[in-house]
């Protein structure tokens, strides 16, 4: 089952939340919200994983644990063992572009208690207590499958199997990613693993104007030696190259949801020339800026 199209007063676009498997449902939105209204629903224990495709990080209210944020292309986990009420202002205009999934308990009945691997156990533990919530590596295969929820050309049967096949792989690379988690946390410790999610934080609320490595380092309470070789172990790149990672991708955002011109896009994640930008922005991404602005107008 592909995505949906839908049109109401309040938002347009399309959307899926379809079971695939007994506790497992597959969710996938491209939605433009058409004028600002609340959103308020209780859930039952759950795990929800949710990936930002495309646009701004989207942020929800868990009531009595209080806003989570689920970042531009990095998976968000949210696990709860008892109900709780979720609530979202959502403001127009305004798009969401996300793909993800819901666990539900019964989703490991399949396997008894007899639950071996890493992955799983790191899933299943999200029930064992009354709120948490993990934001994971950005994972190029992780994005990968969530466009493919979205985007996929199949209906009927065919549409139903390979959007059953297409989540579970999605729930297994969470589970790897859960379980590169633990053995960092092994490997560091989870007082430094906590210091490194701290430093990640801190550098996107200031993007455009991050810290120096050694303010960021004395504000989490780690040297810097110690700060720059954990958080290269733990996201497979230097504070520059993720501050630098960051900001392209926030430059995409600009240029085809907002369609700001390439050197206003530049200027306003931080580089200091159009010439700066086009050659970071080629590297990283393939193609320059410039074609992103054409794509749009095509």
């Amino acid at each position: 089952m592909a995505p949906q199209a839908m049109e109401t007063p309040l938002c347009a676009g399309r959307l899926m939340v379809h079971e695939v498997y007994p506790g497992l449902t597959a969710t996938a939105n491209d939605v433009s919200y058409l004028s600002e209204h609340e959103l308020s629903v209780e859930m039952e224990p759950s795990l929800l994983c949710g990936l930002v495709l495309r646009g701004e990080n989207d942020m929800m209210n868990a009531e009595g644990y209080g806003q989570v944020t689920k970042r531009l292309e990095q998976p968000t986990v949210v696990g709860f063992g008892r109900s709780t009420r979720f609530r979202r202002i959502c403001k127009a205009p305004y798009t969401s572009c996300a793909a993800g999934f819901i666990l539900k308990p019964s989703f490991f009945d399949r396997f008894g208690e007899d639950v071996t691997d890493d992955g799983l156990i790191a899933l299943r533990d999200f029930f064992s207590g009354d709120f948490r919530v993990e934001t994971l590596p950005r994972s190029a295969r992780v994005i990968e499958l969530g466009q493919r929820n979205l985007d996929h050309p199949y209906n009927g049967q065919l549409g139903e199997l390979f959007l059953e096949s297409n989540t579970l792989s999605f729930v297994i690379e969470i589970a790897e990613l859960l379980k590169q988690e633990r053995r960092l946390v092994a490997q560091i410790g989870r007082r430094h693993y906590d210091r490194v999610m701290e430093a990640r934080d801190m550098l996107d609320a200031n993007l455009v104007t991050p810290p120096q490595t050694l303010d960021l380092a004395r504000q989490i309470g780690v040297n810097i030696t110690t700060l720059q070789d954990n958080f290269k172990k733990v996201f497979g790149t230097t504070i520059f190259g993720y501050v630098r990672t960051q900001r392209l991708l926030m430059a995409r955002v600009l240029l085809l949801d907002y369609r700001l011109s390439v050197a206003e896009a530049g200027y306003r994640v931080g580089f200091a020339s159009p010439a700066a930008f086009t050659a970071a922005y080629r590297r990283h991404f393939g193609h320059p800026p410039g074609k992103e602005t054409a794509r749009e107008r095509d």
